[in-house]
């Protein structure tokens, strides 16, 4: 199992993701929880080995990066408005996650 996700590009991405806003806590965390929820929808389409069901979960995730106010504006931030240091993190992250999902597409 460790060695399949250390090849999956998309899980990886997602694992990363997960920890970091869980580290930054709330109220970061349901976006972890979203993306957990990603996550397990593409290690079920590996596990069945079905092209149809991964097929759906990276639309899923590549549609987080649609429009104004989705996934790809989300800043870490204080309640007060103070940008966190894992910003720059995330955002390489993000992309990451963008770039695996959109290799995954046929």
């Amino acid at each position: 199992m460790a060695a399949a996700l250390e090849q999956d590009r998309v899980r990886q991405a997602l694992a990363a993701l997960i920890e970091l806003l869980e580290s930054v806590g709330q109220p970061f965390a349901s976006y972890a929880e979203g993306l957990r929820n990603l996550d397990r929808q593409v290690e079920e389409a590996r596990d069945r080995n079905s092209p149809e069901l991964l097929q759906h979960a990276v639309r899923s995730i590549l549609r987080l990066y649609g429009g104004m106010g989705s996934f790809a504006d989300l800043i870490l931030q204080t309640p007060q408005g103070v940008a966190l240091p894992e910003q720059d993190e995330f955002y390489a992250l993000q992309q990451q996650l963008f770039e695996a999902a959109r290799d995954e597409l046929s």
